[in-house]
């Protein structure tokens, strides 16, 4: 029961905000479960996955998924996220976490800009350079997709917020796919505690995207917010 309340919280938030399933999930598996942090890392990645599969579903129901950026920033921030891994090897973690910290203050004070009036269409070639950065940082930093993600569709592919969260969670259930896959294949002794959180996970994404088309922007905004700047200043204790 307290892993499907775990799951429930978490797909709840992430269906809401298109981000925090990862950030809530690993350390649930490391401080309430016991795991190991391979494996919460792991575990995590496939209620992620869950949580994301069944926003992603709801979500293009109500026509807040844009497939036209999901075909161009995916397979692009999904590469970024290799070449960032690689970086992340060569990199002391203390500058990781502070530059995350960093980043995600600064993708989040993004949302609060005055809009342009009547932005246009983002170029293709804007979507795929953005989408390949933006894998890059993610794959540099460790965690965040869902974070960056967010802030980056609405103010460089001129999302609406509601849209952008929604384009997120398709997002990041295309990214988490082959690692969720990858985990429970390799660790089967994780999936009696993985299915109960992931099954939580997709009735709080069931409940989390009707809730998502009515709330207006600025709660959804400021919720955003208060959870990015938490996060940040948990990387930035790390850090330092």
């Amino acid at each position: 029961m307290v892993a499907f309340l775990t799951g429930l919280a978490m797909g709840l938030v992430f269906a809401v905000l298109g981000a925090g399933g990862g950030i809530i999930a690993v350390p649930v598996l490391l401080v309430l479960f016991k795991l190991p942090l391979s494996a919460a890392t792991g575990g995590g990645l496939a209620i992620v996955f869950a949580a994301a599969v069944t926003a992603a579903m709801g979500h293009a129901r109500a026509k807040r998924v844009d497939w036209r950026v999901v075909l161009l920033f995916g397979p692009a921030s999904m590469l970024g996220a290799v070449l960032g891994a690689k970086l992340n090897a060569l990199v002391p973690e203390r500058v990781t976490s502070a530059l995350f910290a960093v980043v995600l203050l600064l993708a989040t004070a993004s949302l609060f800009r005055k809009k342009r009036e009547a932005p246009g269409a983002a170029p293709k070639v804007v979507l795929v350079l953005v989408g390949l950065a933006l894998g890059v940082l993610t794959g540099l930093l460790g965690v965040g997709g869902g974070f960056l993600m967010v802030p980056a569709l609405v103010g460089l592919a001129q999302l609406p917020l509601h849209r952008a969260v929604g384009t997120s969670t398709a997002l990041i259930a295309m990214s988490s796919l082959t690692g969720a896959t990858t985990t429970l294949v390799q660790n089967t002794a994780l999936i009696p505690l993985v299915l109960p959180i992931a099954a939580g996970a997709v009735v709080g994404a069931l409940l989390g995207v009707p809730l998502s088309g009515k709330l207006p922007e600025k709660p959804v905004r400021a919720a955003f917010a208060a959870l990015a700047v938490t996060v940040a200043a948990g990387m930035a204790w790390r850090a330092f």
